[in-house]
Formats: C-alpha cells, structure tokens, sequence
C-alpha cells in the first residue's frame, strides 16, 4: 500500500478510536451518574489515542490507565467500580472502532 493511504488509514483510526471512546466515556459517565460534559470526555480521549501510539503493548497499557486516572481525577468519580467500568467499556469500544476501520482500509481495496 502506498505510503500516503498508509498514513491516512492510520489518521482515520485514530479518529475514530476518539470519537468512540469519548462517546463511550460520556455514555457511561450519564449512567453512572456521574458529571462530567462531552468536551471533557473529547479531550480526555485524545490524549489517550495519542499515549497509545507508543509500542505495543505499552501504549495500549500506558493509555488505559491514562484514561483511567484522568477520569478518576477530572470527574471526581469513585474508583470501584464507576470509573473501572466506564474506563474498561470505553476503551474497549474506541480500540475495537479503531482495528475495524484499519481492517476495512485493507481489505475493502
């Protein structure tokens, strides 16, 4: 693949790994009850996306428990179980959006 879609289909994923994972952060926030707007949650993902662009599965480790300790902290959330659930659910949701449109970006060529 050429180096420009190359880079362009990792942009795209990163995109949406921040969309994903700031509307399953602000999703869980509205259930468990807990205040904390969508520009937070924005913010709060992007710089999770960017810490997990470091070397596997360092950045992968590094970001979840980025987003953990800046939710726990930024939204006066309790530990256990409201920010565990909502960090786990959230990233998981942004990392999988994120895999299934790199996974497109290949195959549907």
């Amino acid at each position: 693949m050429e180096p420009l879609i190359e880079s362009l289909n990792q942009i795209a994923g990163i995109l949406v790994q921040i969309v994903f994972s700031a509307a399953g952060l602000w999703c869980g926030m509205k259930i468990t009850k807990n205040k904390m707007d969508f520009t937070g949650t924005l913010v709060i993902a992007f710089v999770c996306s960017l810490v997990g662009q470091l070397a596997n599965p360092w950045g992968q480790i590094f970001g979840l428990l980025s987003m953990f300790l800046m939710l726990w902290k930024f939204a006066a959330a309790k530990i256990f179980p409201d920010s565990l659930f909502v960090v786990l659910v959230s990233w998981g949701i942004g990392f999988s959006g994120k895999h299934l449109i790199l996974y497109l970006a290949k195959h549907i060529q």
